[in-house]
């Protein structure tokens, strides 16, 4: 199991007159063997594209948040303010949970991650950023680096949510 690296040119640079940008893409997958393979990527990051599966969001929600927190704190992603994309996938489906579904129970695992991290000795965390707005609870809007939430359906090809960010965020 690696990363996915490859360049391509978004469809929707295709329909423009004129010079074509190809984009550099990483794919790193959630699985936790790979999540150190991250930190090799992030300082090159120009945005991050953070995939959610909004059809089994609740059985997957609390190991989404831990990954998500990891990288909110990272602090070249704070340092550098990567923008990121919360992608929920899978919307076209019925069972699917909704966007504001999604970032509402994240930002809470997320709070609940922050409050006990927070607990622990700052010596003991490294690379890490302190997130959020202290004695608040968390939401997305208090993050340092812009942070958005947005769906569609990979499988349908209504990714053009991701081609946005891409073509917003990418130079």
């Amino acid at each position: 199991m690696d990363p996915n690296n490859d360049t391509f040119v978004l469809h929707s640079e295709l329909e423009r007159k004129g010079k074509v940008k190809p984009v550099h893409v990483v794919d790193v997958p959630g699985h936790a063997r790979l999540k150190p393979k991250l930190d090799e990527f992030l300082p090159r990051a120009a945005g991050v594209v953070f995939v959610v599966d909004a059809q089994d969001f609740l059985s997957s929600m609390q190991a989404a948040a831990e990954y998500l927190y990891d990288i909110l704190t990272k602090a070249t992603v704070v340092k550098k303010r990567i923008p990121v994309l919360i992608f929920c996938n899978k919307t076209d489906k019925v069972t699917a949970h909704s966007k504001e579904f999604i970032k509402k129970q994240l930002e809470k695992e997320v709070n609940k991650l922050r409050e006990s991290r927070n607990a622990i000795s700052s010596a003991d965390i490294t690379d890490e950023v302190e997130l959020g707005v202290p004695g608040e609870a968390f939401n997305f809007s208090q993050c340092q680096n812009k942070v958005t939430v947005a769906e569609g359906a990979g499988l349908t090809g209504n990714v053009s949510a991701v081609e946005q960010f891409i073509r917003e965020h990418v130079r």
